[in-house]
């Protein structure tokens, strides 16, 4: 079911005034990444692009013979071709090769008399991208005009520019910054890469940084927000062969540790994707490839001659180790990894396959937070260097990244239990020291059981029992109640039946006449498919608490690991780890207050359906919580039935608190992007108040909306390294 967002209320939502200098001085200076941005130009035009085939028999290339033309390369070609044939060949016009065109000026007054929203230019087209000459058709249309002004007002805080508008103008200024052309770096296949302090690797590729750019309005500003990326670019300088060494070695290594043989046929696979899309040179040429052989090179034929004696015989060459596969070009040619050589002075993106790999990547990629400022700044210093195309649109960018005041605040007061007295728990780095302190309200575990997902080879019985007498020990000193020390044990050897070995798991735990309260689950290996079918069952079939832990943890018992999921084990039983002090809190402890939070996930899989989860406190301490999961219309943002939802949630705030209702409710939203945060704020505010009208008609509290934006990609370092716990940013933002 669809629903349209209401008419804007502007009783319903207020913003609340920029914050102002506290008069406290600032605590430190935080770097960020992003810099200020001018923009000079009075106006921006925004302008639709429709460009079609004409001709139906034809087609460009990959685009199987469809009329409306969706290569960008061809798109670009064709508009730049239309305009230059047109009364605006000597305006300045910005196409981004998709569907708008933009420019400083007003183009639509010039194409026709009197002036029309529409310019139609027909022509025939012939370019090396087309397989023949092509008659098209394009249509400008004026879309939009956009006022800079607005812009500034909105910047210095005036709230009666609509939000609708700014995302608007945004979304004209992000497109242009992002999409012009900007030769100081090195372009990729549209990737915008530079080698500053790269990360050299002994797996065949650098580390080089993608620069992503956003636009975004700021306080009193507008500004640039540069982000880096890491991306593996080639180092190999000779043939595939050398990368293919470089890329196996670890696992070849790994082989001859375990007295193996060298790599089987199969396990090229993976070095499949690595290849598919590089360029090799054949005769002085670049030739595209597409992958790998099926088959061996010993085993390939050239009209029927075996490939062997073809090179040898036509090229004088030898095809190196004839057990490997060969590459295959986009045209079908089989040629040997040894002799693909790679062009000397072209750089080229290499796949990252494999979960080594992928580990070694983002290993690679960890740098410090000095470095990846460094790189930061580099590149905002390349992107501010004058580009004709910024220029005719009046932006400059400045070349420095900001600084910002910040304050630290001191770390709330957490309380503890020290044997049957409260104590204040002490940070250290970030952490609040949990060593001879004891949680602050434990639950009581009478009836649990251990599912093993292996074999007693694999998890031998007696490994079991010394991690489950350590984990014990662990929750005795923690203070939680074991009532059952020595739990009973299940060996799951086939796991195609989630739902039977859980139940007698369950059952196993329920042997004593206690209700089963947990099954702690060991599992062989990191799984998402098999650790979701676990939770699945358990909470929505079964109906038991779990907890799970690898296998290699077991193995290991790490004090801080057992003390981390004894804490998360005593929260699921329905106990306390520890409380804030009242001092800490003085919105909760004078007025009763509800807090609320909520997210919309939308998923890839079962047919791309989103979901919705809601969470609001149900005491007057914001310690216990209730949660809500529905399955949501499909991509929809907005909760759906929000108003039932708060209408329950106030009910139970209302039975756990002795029949208060809360005079406050802090909403926290999260993950809501810019194009749907006006109707997700509207729609969403107006459900909490239907919701308190339906406990009662004159119940109207105080909401307090935090939305958190998607992708705003805004980081914040200190010189010596990242911000400490506690840093508060409120200006410059």
């Amino acid at each position: 079911m669809s629903m349209e967002p209401p008419p804007f209320n502007e009783e319903l939502s207020k913003y609340p005034p920029q914050p102002k200098d506290s008069g406290q001085k600032a605590d430190t200076q935080v770097q960020t990444n992003y810099s200020r941005v001018e923009l000079s130009t009075k106006h921006l035009y925004v302008y639709q692009v429709s460009i079609v085939n004409l001709d139906a028999h034809s087609s460009t290339r990959g685009q199987g013979g469809d009329q409306q033309a969706t290569d960008p390369l061809v798109r670009s070609e064709v508009f730049d071709k239309a305009l230059s044939n047109s009364v605006l060949s000597k305006k300045y016009v910005y196409f981004d090769g998709k569907d708008y065109a933009y420019s400083p000026k007003s183009l639509h007054k010039h194409w026709s008399e009197p002036p029309t929203d529409e310019l139609k230019i027909v022509f025939a087209h012939s370019s090396v991208l087309l397989e023949f000459p092509c008659q098209f058709e394009v249509k400008v249309r004026a879309l939009r005009k956009y006022d800079t002004k607005e812009l500034l007002r909105y910047c210095n805080g005036d709230t009666s520019v609509p939000d609708s508008y700014i995302q608007g103008f945004m979304y004209a200024i992000d497109a242009i910054v992002r999409s012009c052309p900007k030769p100081q770096f090195e372009d990729l296949g549209g990737r915008y890469l530079s080698n500053h302090r790269p990360v050299v690797t002994p797996w065949g590729y650098d580390i080089w940084w993608e620069y992503r750019l956003t636009m975004r309005p700021g306080q009193g500003s507008l500004f640039v927000n540069i982000g880096a990326k890491s991306v593996p670019v080639i180092n190999v300088t000779t043939n595939l062969a050398e990368l293919s060494r470089l890329f196996f070695e670890k696992k070849v290594a790994m082989l001859q540790r375990k007295n193996k043989c060298g790599l089987e046929f199969k396990d090229w696979a993976s070095f499949e994707p690595v290849v598919r899309g590089l360029q090799v040179v054949e005769d002085e040429s670049l030739v595209g490839l597409s992958g790998l052989s099926t088959m061996s090179a010993a085993q390939m034929t050239v009209d029927g001659e075996s490939l062997a004696l073809y090179y040898r015989r036509k090229f004088g060459q030898d095809i190196g180790d004839p057990s490997i596969p060969c590459a295959i070009t986009v045209d079908k040619r089989p040629i040997p990894l040894s002799l693909c050589l790679l062009p000397a002075g072209k750089r080229q993106i290499q796949a990252v396959v494999g979960a080594w790999q992928r580990d070694e990547f983002f290993k690679s990629s960890a740098v410090p937070p000095e470095h990846r400022q460094s790189v930061l700044s580099h590149g905002m210093r390349l992107l501010a260097q004058e580009s004709k195309d910024l220029k005719a649109f009046g932006i400059k960018i400045t070349p420095t990244l900001e600084t910002v005041s910040a304050r630290v605040f001191d770390p709330p007061r957490v309380i503890l239990r020290r044997h049957t007295a409260k104590t204040t728990a002490e940070m250290h780095e970030g952490r609040w020291e949990m060593a001879g302190k004891r949680v602050v309200e434990s639950s009581q575990l009478r009836s649990w059981s251990v599912l093993v997902f292996g074999h007693q080879m694999g998890m031998p019985p007696a490994l079991l029992r010394t991690f489950i007498n350590q984990y014990v020990k662990i929750c005795v000193e923690l203070g939680i109640d074991i009532q059952q020390t020595s739990p009973p044990v299940k060996y799951a050897t086939a796991w195609n039946d989630i739902e039977k070995v859980m139940t007698e798991a369950k059952q196993l735990s329920e042997s004593h006449g206690d209700r089963s309260q947990l099954v702690l689950c060991i599992l062989p290996f990191n799984s998402v498919s098999l650790y979701g079918e676990i939770k699945r069952v358990a909470m929505t079939v079964v109906g038991v608490q779990t907890q799970c832990v690898q296998s290699s943890n077991v193995r290991s018992h790490n004090p801080k690991l057992l003390t981390s999921i004894a804490l998360k084990m005593n929260v699921k039983l329905g106990g306390f780890t520890a409380d804030l002090h009242t001092d800490d809190l003085p919105g909760l402890s004078q007025i009763p207050t509800m807090i609320l939070s909520a997210d919309v996930n939308h998923t890839t899989e079962a047919g791309g359906m989103s979901v919705a989860a809601i969470l609001s406190s149900t005491d007057a301490q914001a310690r216990r919580f209730a949660g809500t999961v529905l399955q949501h219309p499909q991509r929809m943002e907005y909760i759906e039935n929000f108003d039932t939802i708060i209408r329950q949630s106030l009910r139970l705030f209302h039975q756990s608190t002795g029949g208060l209702k809360p005079q406050r409710i802090i909403y926290y939203r999260d993950g809501v992007n810019d194009a749907q945060m006006q109707a997700v704020k509207q729609i969403e505010l107006a459900a909490i108040y239907r919701g308190c009208q339906l406990i009662d008609p004159e119940y109207r509290p105080l909401v307090t909306l935090v939305l958190i934006r998607k992708r705003h990609h805004a980081r914040f370092l200190l010189d010596r390294g990242n911000c400490e716990p506690g840093t508060c940013v409120s200006g410059g933002v």
